[in-house]
């Protein structure tokens, strides 16, 4: 429960296992990506990749690690690589291009209802985790049409295992996909950006063996689905002020069928979340920009367990977050650095409606700090989170503690070269 209700379209769908291009800078400026431009915009609305042609990408940030039979963890790796391409650079409309490659993987969560989840058959990942599918590609594309950026993004996820020996009663099939669409446009002068995108999850989970039938499966994915839509305008400026109205919209349907060897059982998961918001790009001095953001959000999340000739049995949880603040800043400071700082405060209400037991209520406020640097030279910047434990405490010669998850000087950075 108590699960905190943040949006930034809540990456979660056409992003799937994936972050934004170089997205610390806006997280680190209150997790911003909605009312920053920024090139973290690109997979949230697409259209914006014709604004980053000539673009070298990575990520550097945490990478869980779970064990079916022992505690997460998690360490720090370069995650992922990519870069964006302009193609026919000196016709009257080029084409940009982008590909990233991303070593984490996409959590299917119906998939935790698997066998080949528990490694019961010996699956070649089933020590760090078989119920998720590995990432292969994310490729992008933008073009202007008269004058309307219009831009397009495709993800694929897969991994499988066969045995197809001539022991019959030992064979199985085991698979995870997932495809991920999006597609937005940039019209009215670039003012309005919009994004839409859809994906789909499915899995092969074949294991039992019958002497009739053969190979027969265990469970069977139902409808799953997710969508997203999003919206901004960037109004007239009024002097050095900017407003960004703001508006998303994300929904997920989960289903599995499980089977012994008929339908047993069916559970299903259904997610909405809407976010309406107001923000406001602020140029307080040279080279100096403060946002902020005010609005509110709600979710609904709804899980029902229907067993064959059994009791429907539904549990509801009810997010409403009214309203919520984000507050940052992004200030030079030397020719080779800038500061950045921001807070994200949300004041939460939950309600939550077993099918059980009595409904429950809590209330409460989340609050977020972050804070964070950008260090340019020439077209190489680095972007990263600072962790304030880091500069109070100081590093192991000073504190001779062994315990790195306390003490990195940061646990997310983008490297960024912008080529000519």
């Amino acid at each position: 429960m108590k699960r905190l209700l943040t949006f930034t379209i809540l990456l979660v769908m056409v992003l799937g296992g994936m972050v934004l291009a170089t997205d610390t800078r806006v997280n680190t400026m209150g997790d911003v990506n909605m009312i920053v431009k920024d090139e973290a915009n690109v997979f949230l609305f697409p259209s914006t990749v014709n604004y980053y042609p000539k673009l070298f990408a990575a990520e550097i940030g945490e990478r869980w690690f779970y064990y079916w039979d022992k505690q997460d963890e998690y360490d720090v790796y370069l995650n992922r690589v990519g870069a964006h391409f302009l193609l026919g650079e000196k016709s009257e409309a080029p084409w940009v291009i982008g590909a990233y490659f991303d070593t984490r993987p996409y959590f299917i969560s119906m998939a935790q209802y698997t066998e080949w989840w528990y490694g019961y058959y010996g699956s070649k990942d089933a020590d760090e985790g078989s119920w998720t599918t590995n990432h292969k590609i994310t490729a992008l594309v933008g073009h202007e049409f008269n004058g309307i950026p219009v831009g397009m993004s495709i993800s694929l996820y897969g991994m499988s295992e066969e045995n197809a020996d001539t022991t019959t009663s030992n064979n199985f099939e085991a698979s995870y996909t997932r495809y991920e669409f999006s597609f937005g446009l940039s019209p009215m002068q670039k003012k309005l950006d919009l994004g839409i995108g859809v994906a789909f999850t499915s899995w092969k989970d074949k294991w039992y063996y019958n002497s009739t039938e053969g190979v027969i499966d265990i469970t069977k994915p139902k409808g799953n689905m997710d969508f997203y839509a999003a919206a901004r305008y960037w109004m007239n400026p009024m002097g050095k002020y900017t407003l960004v109205p703001h508006f998303g919209l994300y929904y997920s349907k989960q289903g599995l069928e499980y089977y012994d060897p008929t339908l047993e059982e069916t559970y299903e998961t259904k997610d909405m979340i809407f976010d309406l918001g107001l923000g406001m790009n602020y140029d307080a001095a040279e080279n100096v920009l403060l946002v902020g953001d005010f609005g509110v959000a709600y979710e609904s999340y709804k899980t029902t367990y229907t067993p064959e000739g059994g009791t429907v049995t539904e549990t509801k949880d009810t997010y409403m977050c009214l309203p919520y603040f984000r507050i940052g800043i992004d200030a030079y400071v030397f020719k080779w650095m800038n500061l950045r700082g921001g807070v994200k405060a949300e004041w939460m209400g939950e309600k939550w409606e077993p099918t059980t037991v009595d409904e429950r209520k809590w209330s409460w406020v989340e609050t977020e700090t972050y804070l964070g640097a950008g260090f340019h030279w020439g077209n190489f910047i680095i972007d990263a989170n600072i962790d304030p434990d880091f500069l109070s405490r100081g590093p192991y010669f000073i504190t001779g503690s062994n315990d790195y998850n306390e003490y990195d000087i940061s646990n997310r950075i983008s490297l960024k070269y912008l080529f000519d």
